[in-house]
């Protein structure tokens, strides 16, 4: 009796694992593509709102510096991701 509350989170936690893990490789790749669409709209918002215009040396400089934040974050974002597993392989070995 005092299982039954914790059946329903856990069956969803178990979805939520399992889920993702049901993605296809063109799946991954549309998402991936449409995450850099989505970000070269926005630099292209950004870099309009400073009223320089593609082809111009501010525009482009604009655009260069939001590509190489965007990178770095990614680099540091996938960083995080590796430590994380490697702290949960740690996990594995006792």
């Amino acid at each position: 009796m005092m299982l039954r509350p914790f059946l329903v989170p856990l069956a969803l936690v178990s979805l939520a694992i399992a889920v993702p893990g049901c993605a296809s490789r063109s799946d991954i790749e549309a998402g991936r593509l449409a995450k850099e669409d989505a970000a070269s709209a926005e630099d292209d918002a950004q870099c309009r709102r400073t009223n320089a215009e593609p082809g111009e040396a501010a525009y482009e400089a604009c655009r260069q510096e939001r590509a190489t934040k965007r990178a770095a974050r990614a680099e540091i974002d996938y960083q995080k991701a590796r430590d994380f597993d490697r702290v949960l392989g740690g996990l594995n070995e006792f």
